[in-house]
């Protein structure tokens, strides 16, 4: 008798069998989250060509579909790269015109490299938006949120087909702000 039929009875090497399973399980789950992230690496590395984990073939960015807001072909949509001014210049627009109803300051950090937009409501922070590039490994000012309670957006300004439309920059804050 093993030491699980002593533990759980007759049914110790039923639970046995489903530790087994779960740890499987759980091992399948950690390669494909290691593939991926190799994938994202190298895709950092070679943007032009993106491995496909599971065959491990690649698609050059011509044969990649686009998803929302993402995607090798600018979409026709308003986003930051078609908009006229700056990249802050097109957040602070959308988040003016789309929420009216908080309070909006805008600041320069990291000897100009990053903005963050705070969304006030009243005297309360209602939300944090960095507006960054995609090489930046500064957490700061998400830590400071997470510390405070204040909800935290971060957008990358430079990520290579990353279009931040209008649509996805008004879904992703909403959801934020729970509006």
């Amino acid at each position: 008798m093993g030491l699980f039929d002593k533990l759980f009875g007759s049914s110790g090497s039923e639970v046995l069998n489903k530790i087994k399973n779960t740890a499987q399980s759980l091992a399948e789950d950690a390669g494909n989250a290691i593939s991926s992230a190799v994938n994202s690496a190298s895709s950092a590395i070679n943007p032009e060509a993106h491995q496909n984990a599971s065959t491990g073939s690649y698609q050059t960015s011509s044969e990649m579909t686009s998803g929302f807001s993402w995607g090798p072909e600018m979409p026709s949509e308003e986003n930051q790269y078609n908009y006229s001014g700056s990249y802050d210049q097109y957040f602070y627009d959308i988040y003016e015109f789309e929420f009216p109803s908080y309070r909006l300051t805008r600041e320069t950090v990291r000897k100009g490299t990053a903005t963050v937009i705070t969304f006030w409501r009243d005297a309360q922070k209602a939300l944090v938006v960095e507006l960054m590039s995609d090489t930046s490994t500064a957490e700061s000012i998400r830590n400071n949120c997470r510390r405070e309670g204040v909800p935290y957006l971060r957008f990358y300004y430079n990520h290579e087909g990353w279009w931040n439309t209008r649509s996805y920059v008004i879904e992703r804050t909403r959801n934020a702000l729970k509006d």
